[in-house]
């Protein structure tokens, strides 16, 4: 009886009761020095992070949240997304990576649905959610029996977060952001060609000036320097997620010459590219795959 009530409420939240697994959980660290990841999207995964320490903003989409301690985030499968830290240091998270959600009446491997917030403030329920966090963490270097138990585990913090109340409302786009956001998916889908501000005017029917001015105030930021942070966080992806060379991720981020791609990472970043790769691998428990 008991399991038949257990089968039938894990069919209410998931399609068919099927779970959700853990792919990886990253442990990022708040006493070391910030390392910028531009807005990127992961093709094959959803991710759902917990703020321990530090404050800043989370980037998705088309809106901004603000962070603190407690905050949960919510990323969907193949949208584009971005944490920064309000100071020189990382903001401390847990970051789990998750497959196979089929949360009911959502797409696969989307935890929030339009109009749902993408930041929650998990208040009371912060402690237990923070100790779970850290107990999965352990369990993933624990042998294969700390990796299951470390996959049940995932799947009760999953069920108690995706039941924490609102955070914060999502207001509508604005005209000029609109005009922005139009810009931007335009650049979201040719950033790693040779792209630059008259192929984009073409592209889109409007002048090189009214390109770079709309966007500016839509985005606070140029259509350059969006190219180049996309470039990044692509890069970014590439360097945890493969064994490629810096060379063949040069290349594929839009650089015919790795040394210049190294230069532009390096000041982008904080460090290159390198060192970067081995940084994560230090932090990361789990499978890498970040595609």
């Amino acid at each position: 009886m008991l399991w038949q009530d257990l089968n039938r409420k894990l069919t209410s939240v998931f399609e068919g009761g099927t779970l959700p697994a853990m792919v990886y959980i990253n442990k990022q660290k708040s006493t070391r020095n910030a390392v910028r990841r531009p807005m990127h999207s992961h093709d094959s995964i959803c991710e759902l992070l917990l703020i321990y320490e530090g404050e800043g903003t989370y980037h998705v989409q088309d809106q901004v949240y603000p962070l603190k301690p407690g905050c949960l985030i919510f990323y969907n499968q193949g949208e584009l997304h971005e944490v920064c830290s309000a100071n020189d240091y990382e903001i401390g998270s847990y970051c789990i990576g998750i497959t196979n959600l089929r949360r009911k009446g959502l797409k696969r491997n989307h935890l929030v649905s339009a109009g749902e917030a993408y930041v929650k403030q998990s208040a009371d329920r912060y402690p237990m959610l923070k100790t779970m966090c850290e107990q999965m963490f352990e369990l993933e270097e624990a042998g294969e029996d700390g990796r299951l138990a470390a996959q049940f585990m995932f799947n009760s913090f999953l069920t108690i977060a995706m039941q924490i109340e609102k955070f914060q409302e999502i207001e509508p786009l604005t005209k000029k952001e609109q005009k922005g956001l139009h810009i931007q998916t335009y650049l979201d889908q040719h950033f790693t060609e040779d792209i630059t501000l008259e192929q984009i005017g073409k592209s889109l029917g409007c002048s090189e000036t009214y390109i770079s001015h709309t966007f500016r105030e839509a985005m606070g930021i140029t259509p350059i320097r969006y190219v180049i942070q996309r470039r990044m966080g692509y890069a970014q992806t590439l360097l945890i997620s493969t064994e490629l060379s810096v060379s063949q991720i040069a290349t594929m981020s839009g650089y015919d010459d790795a040394n210049y791609f190294s230069t532009q990472f390096t000041r982008v970043v904080g460090m290159n590219p390198t060192k970067y790769r081995d940084l994560y691998k230090e932090e990361l428990r789990g499978r890498k795959n970040q595609s």
